[in-house]
């Protein structure tokens, strides 16, 4: 399944070729809008700027720092939990025990334990994360043309690497409330032509490879060329240089190089098996798959969850799906935070993370590939009534690796309760800033929207520290 924003399509049924160049056009492929401009970035920033590309991991719904990168275990009872700690590669680096495989791995990536915005709404802390900009309204509020772009998107338009394939990528799913689709995912004043090219699989598959990106045996390449050539001249007649944008989408149709960035297929069975037969595991061996054949950018939401446990809202049966780390717990029978971490959570999360790790360092890719692991915010350092942690923005965790981040390395700390940062406290522009600074470009340069207001990548500096 294809997303086009906002609403998904399916892909089952197929696209018509005009339909494909409707899609070029709209900003599912992320092209760039015209007149957009990018002020004081004629190049990468000098000095830093390893990563060439980008793997943002959503845990969305809120992973509890306290129970997975943050334990305490000398804390109470009701704050410490079920969980224990247990040692990793590198001395005096602890985290939970459910995640032996990332422990033995620890020295390829850093932790953030002092990250902190205060908003514990999925919708507008969401968007912090995914921007680094404080959202214009708090709360479970949708997207606007007006928000402040996605990552994936700001990359898009500074590093455009032409070709057919598209520079962001979103999979496998867009994130939702109950109410609203959460803001932060796309192009936002960037305009749609830097939305991301979304897709989904179809149920149980995981094959995530656009059937329409192979051409139907009756369009030939003679055939595909003589549509673009008549497209090319009702533009001269038309007067509207909009050649690059078709050019993008006949480019995509007719690439070979797109359809096998996207075929699981290809990879052996051994290779599927060590992320996981599940959706997040194919989904991130997919995003090594595309970052590897020169996407700039891959997010990867956490599937959401469909068991019917995660369908009960307050005690009230509803048909709406809960993401998967809002480990709240209930009345009526819902999973509680402990057992869907140890059960459902951290198993797969431990199988396909240390996967890519494995593949991006055989493969040569680790130090120009940033990867980072968050959710919108933390769990509650106590725990609730009803076996669970609720929403927490007061301090929480993250995981970075690749890029020049220091691996074996611990930034930041929360006090003994884990309530609130004790030291280095770091907000999202200072992560924006962190961001950017690995991904080669100046965090206090300019972006300009379609008004051609200037607006600086990130209002922060990097974090001291994180780099090697």
């Amino acid at each position: 399944m294809l997303y086009l924003r906002p609403m998904p399509s399916n892909l089952e049924n197929g696209f018509t070729r005009r339909e494909w160049l409707k899609i070029g056009l709209s900003g599912a492929l992320a092209l760039p809008p015209l007149g957009s401009r990018v002020m004081g970035m004629e190049s990468p920033a000098s000095g830093f700027g390893k990563a060439k590309g980008l793997i943002m991991i959503d845990l969305f719904g809120g992973p509890s720092h306290i129970d997975i990168w943050d334990m305490k275990p000398k804390a109470p009872d009701q704050i410490r939990g079920e969980f224990r700690p247990i040692a990793t590669s590198v001395p005096g680096m602890e985290i939970t025990e459910h995640l032996p495989r990332l422990a033995s791995r620890a020295h390829q990536y850093a932790i953030i334990r002092s990250m902190s915005h205060g908003d514990s709404a999925h919708g507008s802390a969401s968007h912090w994360m995914m921007t680094g900009r404080r959202p214009r309204a708090l709360g479970e509020v949708g997207p606007t043309p007006e928000d402040f772009p996605s990552y994936g998107s700001v990359i898009s338009r500074l590093r455009d690497t032409g070709g057919a394939l598209p520079p962001f990528v979103a999979l496998p799913w867009v994130i939702t409330t109950s109410t609203n689709l959460v803001p932060g995912q796309d192009g936002g004043f960037l305009g749609q032509g830097m939305d991301p090219f979304r897709l989904s699989a179809p149920a149980a598959t995981f094959e995530f490879a656009p059937p329409e990106l192979r051409l139907d045996p009756s369009v030939t390449p003679d055939r595909l060329g003589r549509r673009r050539g008549l497209r090319e001249a009702l533009d001269r007649v038309k007067n509207v240089d909009i050649d690059t944008l078709y050019g993008r989408a006949f480019d995509l149709m007719a690439s070979p190089e797109v359809a096998r960035a996207f075929r699981l297929d290809l990879e052996t069975p051994l290779s599927r098996d060590r992320y996981g037969r599940d959706a997040f595991g194919q989904s991130l061996l997919l995003a090594r798959r595309l970052i590897e054949a020169g996407v700039s950018a891959v997010t990867v939401y956490w599937p959401e969850r469909t068991e019917v446990e995660a369908f009960n809202n307050n005690g009230v049966i509803d048909k709406v799906a809960v993401p998967a780390w809002d480990t709240h717990g209930n009345h009526v029978g819902a999973t509680a935070n402990f057992p869907m971490l140890r059960d459902k959570l951290l198993p797969p999360l431990d199988l396909a993370s240390s996967a890519l790790l494995d593949d991006l360092t055989e493969r040569g890719l680790l130090d120009q590939t940033l990867v980072v692991w968050t959710g919108e915010f933390g769990r509650s350092p106590l725990v609730n009534a009803d076996a669970g942690r609720d929403h927490y923005g007061n301090v929480f965790s993250l995981m970075m690796a690749g890029g020049g981040v220091r691996g074996g390395h611990v930034h930041g700390s929360s006090d003994r309760f884990g309530a609130y940062p004790e030291r280095d406290p770091v907000n999202p522009a200072q992560f924006a800033a962190s961001l950017y600074h690995a991904m080669g470009f100046d965090p206090r340069a300019e972006i300009r929207d379609n008004l051609n207001r200037p607006f600086r990548l990130a209002e922060a500096e990097p974090i001291a520290g994180l780099f090697a």
